[in-house]
């Protein structure tokens, strides 16, 4: 009767860095083009089941795993890797001018993408306008991280009056066991999703507001973004900008305008809307006897 063969632990550590690393290319594109957040965490955005935390833990763990398997099939193939080394520093001796340019040319990427320069940036930056196009104003949170909020922070936070946004979730069916519950545990205990559960803190047919001073990505945003969010004509706002001071186009972020002046995006949004225009969600008459969760 024969043994059963050994455990080949070589072969094992082999084949985990393969599926390694299949992961990790897999949930490295999902995180390129993956939204902020602050979008993902309100919408409680899914590719493939997985919400974006779940990517994020996904490569995290293994990436930490890549590395502590590649350490162990460093273990198990130490001689013939030293063997290979020696092999090929004797042929890279044949070959100075392909290391010297190898070496070079590792040089050149690695200072031109710290550096942002193109065409090294613009893979970044498609990265950015890839996260970006998910964060439509009506899908933004009225602040960021607005999820961990309880609802009677966020409804201050975000303008709403808290005793009608209270009255509003129980009308609406939204259960609130405990006053300290958040945003995001309401939802978890409603089957919703953050963005719903502030969508129910409205009355019925009620659109929420997003307040400028308080949502998340104004910086990204460009004059015409704004101008056609708030019904502003281009050539209005620019005008507006100009007499402020600014110098901008139509496609010119507000991030742009921002640096250096000592204003937010924010601010530089209320220049394009104009002093007299509401761009916040407006307090309304509270109810005398408030509901209790």
């Amino acid at each position: 009767m024969s043994s059963a063969k050994p455990f080949r632990w070589k072969a094992f550590f082999s084949l985990y860095i393969a599926l390694s690393f299949v992961v990790l290319a897999l949930s490295g594109l999902v995180l390129y083009v993956a939204p902020p957040g602050r979008v993902a965490n309100w919408s409680i955005w899914r590719l493939g089941l997985l919400s974006k935390a779940q990517w994020q833990a996904v490569h995290t763990i293994f990436a930490f795993l890549f590395i502590v398997a590649g350490s162990f099939h460093l273990y198990y193939n130490w001689k013939v890797l030293t063997a290979y080394l020696r092999t090929k520093i004797d042929e890279g001796r044949r070959m100075k001018r392909e290391l010297l340019s190898a070496v070079a040319m590792g040089a050149v990427v690695l200072s031109l993408t710290i550096g942002g320069v193109p065409p090294f940036s613009s893979v970044m930056d498609a990265g950015d306008e890839l996260k970006n196009a998910w964060a439509t104003p009506t899908k933004e949170p009225p602040i960021p991280h607005a999820e961990e909020l309880t609802v009677d922070k966020l409804a201050e936070t975000a303008k709403v009056p808290v005793v009608q946004a209270r009255e509003n979730l129980q009308k609406r069916g939204v259960v609130v066991e405990r006053a300290d519950m958040t945003v995001k545990e309401i939802a978890a205990a409603n089957s919703l999703t953050p963005e719903q559960v502030y969508q129910r803190m409205y009355a019925e047919g009620q659109k929420p507001a997003t307040p400028t001073g308080l949502g998340g990505g104004w910086g990204r945003r460009t004059v015409s973004d704004i101008c056609t969010q708030f019904g502003v004509p281009v050539a209005t706002g620019l005008e507006r900008l100009k007499r402020a001071g600014y110098t901008a186009e139509a496609g010119t972020p507000l991030k742009d305008l921002a640096t250096g002046t000592g204003r937010t995006p924010a601010e530089i949004a209320q220049v394009i809307v104009g002093p007299d225009a509401t761009i916040t969600t407006p307090q309304t008459h509270q109810p005398a006897n408030p509901p209790t969760w």
